[in-house]
């Protein structure tokens, strides 16, 4: 697990590291922490999705936490952001962005725990996998890696958020009913992962990668809403901590 920690101040990012590694330690896992002194410095080897969750300090020199985290979010919608302040002025602008907890310096052990708890569950759900033979060979993917599903005759056609694209032989019924809540049926024959829509309009489902997708036309209020109260959720437990 790669963990970033933005902060100006040395002592604080020492301070939370220890933490983790504590962490770490009682639960059995490998964290890997990154130290940045300003937002800037972050930003310039910054990747989408290279950290699991960053910490960032609201008041440093330079570019603020905020705006660090706004810049974040052009590219990353899934990184978990976590405020490190001295005040709770800007609690309003952290959830404009998305944060999942808003924590008090200096860090206490009880508080981080409860944030990283629930970056595990999290990850306990992303990590359901499916699984596949194609081209002779055996395939797994976890559930998040799954952008769509279609029927192509007698196969099936899978496609990833790598843009990988994988043709099986099984039926729709039988992968609808190992998929969980995040996938919707948006006609019989094609399953799409909700995490990776990105519109849904005019009789048309525009997911993040490109591909554009037909609705039921009877069916398009409920596919939308259905959508739009997953999206709702997803923030909610997002903000939870």
């Amino acid at each position: 697990m790669n963990i970033a920690i933005v902060d100006d101040n040395e002592r604080d990012r020492l301070h939370l590291e220890q933490i983790l590694k504590q962490y770490a330690v009682m639960n059995r896992l490998s964290v890997e922490t990154g130290h940045f002194q300003s937002g800037e410095e972050f930003l310039k080897t910054y990747q989408p999705f290279q950290y699991t969750a960053v910490f960032l300090d609201i008041f440093m020199n330079g570019m603020s936490g905020i705006s660090t985290a706004e810049k974040i979010r052009e590219t990353d919608e899934d990184t978990a952001i976590v405020f490190l302040t001295t005040s709770e002025a800007f609690r309003s602008e952290a959830f404009s962005v998305f944060a999942s907890a808003y924590l008090t310096k200096p860090t206490q052990n009880e508080e981080v725990f409860r944030f990283m708890d629930h970056i595990l569950r999290l990850r306990t759900e992303t990590d359901s996998r499916f699984c596949f033979a194609y081209d002779r060979h055996e395939y797994s993917l976890s559930f998040a890696e799954i952008v769509s599903v279609e029927t192509d005759r007698n196969y099936l056609l899978i496609k990833d958020t790598q843009g990988r694209r994988y043709r099986t032989r099984m039926t729709f019924s039988s992968v609808q009913e190992q998929m969980d809540s995040r996938f919707l049926i948006l006609i019989k024959g094609i399953l799409v992962n909700m995490d990776c829509v990105e519109q849904i309009q005019n009789k048309q489902c525009i997911m993040k990668n490109g591909d554009i997708f037909p609705i039921h036309v009877k069916k398009e209020r409920d596919i939308k809403q259905k959508w739009l109260n997953y999206k709702f959720a997803s923030i909610r437990k997002a903000s939870a901590v």
